[in-house]
């Protein structure tokens, strides 16, 4: 089960080089293929040193996270987020069979 949402907001490194741009550090973000199995203190972590240098600043959940969701890509999360997979699958069902 994911720890943390920012956990989604990691799974596509490209859309945060892109959103942060210079200096961002995508170096410093988990290298799991499952980040579920990630501790929700280390992603916090990897994501402010990814960011911290950056003309944005620090990643800022208030700042940040509406504008990072919106620019993730999904496939990239639900492939590295098995819960999310599962989620969005039930909730397709459900949405199917309304």
């Amino acid at each position: 089960m994911i720890q943390t949402m920012e956990a989604w907001i990691v799974a596509d490194a490209v859309a945060l080089a892109a959103y942060y741009g210079q200096r961002f550090n995508g170096n410093s973000l988990p290298k799991a293929l499952n980040l579920e199995t990630v501790a929700k203190t280390e992603v916090a972590s990897a994501l402010e040193q990814a960011t911290r240098a950056t003309q944005k600043g620090a990643y800022h959940k208030i700042r940040h996270a509406s504008d990072l969701l919106q620019r993730i890509d999904r496939q990239k999360v639900r492939q590295r987020c098995p819960s999310c997979e599962r989620l969005f699958d039930t909730l397709g069902g459900m949405i199917a069979a309304a």
